[in-house]
């Protein structure tokens, strides 16, 4: 009986053995085929980077021109807006102006009926009037007067000089506010002109492209157009943002900071860091706004890299519902002037809705490959003022 007890209890442990030496297998086989793919995604996106490499040198050509074509449209946009603002500027300072011309007009005036009042009084002097006095308290009611009297000319005099120098300063600046407003549309009719030339360029060069590339190119022209118009959207909230600032200050109250600040900011993907970054250098490629994350982050969740407010929660898609453009993308503003932007997030992992409130580290989403894409990597930008700069300075 006891050998027989003794042989069950080696059987049961030869099966435990066995058991757990395969689930150990398999945990290794899973990290390993993990890793196989890891390395084959990889490997595909060297593939599909060897492949745009070898482009023809006319769709070559065609990528540089759109990305000219959507800089000198943006700079048109901007040079719009300077034209307006400072036409309303030069509009402002013409008003104020006249108002300054009209009120030293009324102060000369009342200077000059002052000299004339004083050249008829003749040879009385303000001596005369105090020696005229008929006793103590009449004397120290006109010298009291007369003290009131010579106050109000000689603030009168001063108040007309510094009325004056403020009138040529105001005409000196509206007409600097003039000369820079026909810089502005002399430099806009150039730009106009360079514009039109560069899309005549790029139109004859796509005639010479494959279907493919005509393809490539037609979404290269709509990804550049939907980053114009996010470009508009976040600039009008910056400048939303900067008039409240202003607000604030002015009604005495405390004012949320617009100075731009690289301080505090992690990785925008949980676990990595900038040795996931293939291509440091920017822009990678004309036309590319920000850095590419895009060693081992599949299933990696994509993270605040500093507290602020979610300004952009959506996915860019067309018509037909496919994905374009950033597809699924989150913009935070972080209320210190600068935002970030996370894009191309794996479809319908977004975690957070157009005005949340983030902490640091706070999941946004999961890396994916969704809109204008070629793997599963995270497209990240930084923009000071709503406008994108190089992200790496402000990586850890």
């Amino acid at each position: 009986m006891k050998s027989k007890l003794i042989a069950i209890v080696l059987i049961v442990l030869i099966l435990l053995a066995e058991t757990c030496y395969t689930f150990a297998a398999t945990k290794t086989e899973l990290n390993n085929q993990s890793s196989e793919l890891d390395n084959k995604i990889a490997e595909k996106k060297e593939e599909i980077a060897e492949v745009e490499s070898h482009l023809s040198a006319a769709m070559q050509e065609v990528q540089s021109l759109v990305v000219q074509i959507a800089s000198y449209e943006q700079a048109i946009s901007d040079l719009s807006e300077k034209i307006t603002t400072v036409s309303a500027e030069i509009e402002q300072a013409e008003n104020d102006i006249a108002q300054k011309e009209k009120e030293t007009e009324e102060k000369q005036n009342l200077l000059n009926k002052r000299l004339i009042a004083i050249y008829e009084s003749g040879n009385t002097s303000y001596l005369d009037m105090l020696l005229t006095s008929s006793d103590l308290s009449d004397f120290l009611s006109k010298y009291y007067l007369i003290s009131e009297i010579a106050e109000y000319d000689t603030n009168l005099i001063i108040s007309l000089k510094d009325a004056k120098a403020q009138l040529e300063i105001a005409k000196a600046e509206l007409e600097s506010s003039k000369q820079s407003l026909e810089l502005a549309k002399s430099e806009q009719v150039e730009k106009k002109e360079a514009l039109q030339k560069i899309k005549a360029e790029k139109d004859s060069k796509v005639a010479s492209l494959n279907s493919e590339e005509k393809a490539l190119e037609s979404e290269l022209e709509e990804f550049e157009a939907d980053k114009k118009a996010i470009q508009a959207e976040l600039a009008l909230i910056a400048k939303r943002e900067a008039e409240e600032a202003a607000r604030r200050a002015a009604a005495g109250g405390a004012s949320v900071s617009s100075n731009p600040s690289a301080a505090g900011y992690i990785f925008p993907v949980a676990g990595l860091s900038k040795g996931n970054i293939r291509t440091l250098k920017y822009p990678s490629y004309p036309g590319h706004t920000g850095i590419d994350v895009n060693i081992n982050v599949v299933g990696r969740s994509v993270v605040a890299v500093k507290s602020g407010t979610v300004v952009i929660s959506t996915a860019m898609r067309r018509a037909d519902g496919s994905y374009k453009s950033y597809g699924e993308y989150v913009v935070i503003n972080h209320h210190d002037g600068t935002m970030t932007l996370y894009a191309h997030m794996l479809s319908g992992s977004r975690a957070v809705s157009v005005g949340d409130e983030v902490s640091q580290g706070q999941v946004l989403g999961t890396v994916g490959s969704t809109g204008n894409s070629t793997g599963p990597h995270l497209h990240f930008e930084v923009r000071v003022n709503s406008s994108p700069v190089n992200p790496i300075p402000y990586l850890p």
